[in-house]
């Protein structure tokens, strides 16, 4: 067999790692990206410059929640 042969075999098996790959990371990417995009409207700033807080979020030093542990 030619040496000349193992150039487009090699071109190929990295066509084939990267869509794999590609394949692989996308869906972890997509997930991270919903999960930016609703934090980010969580902490959407109201017209007043303030930022709004989380629905039912509470400080961890709250001493009604630190009674419930």
């Amino acid at each position: 067999m030619n040496v000349w042969w193992w150039v487009p075999i090699g071109l190929a098996a990295w066509l084939l790692a990267s869509v794999v790959i590609a394949l692989c990371i996308g869906p972890v990417l997509r997930r991270s990206s919903q999960i930016r995009e609703s934090l980010d409207q969580q902490f959407a700033e109201t017209p007043d410059g303030h930022s709004k807080p989380i629905p039912g979020a509470r400080r961890a030093s709250d001493p009604d929640i630190v009674r419930q542990r």
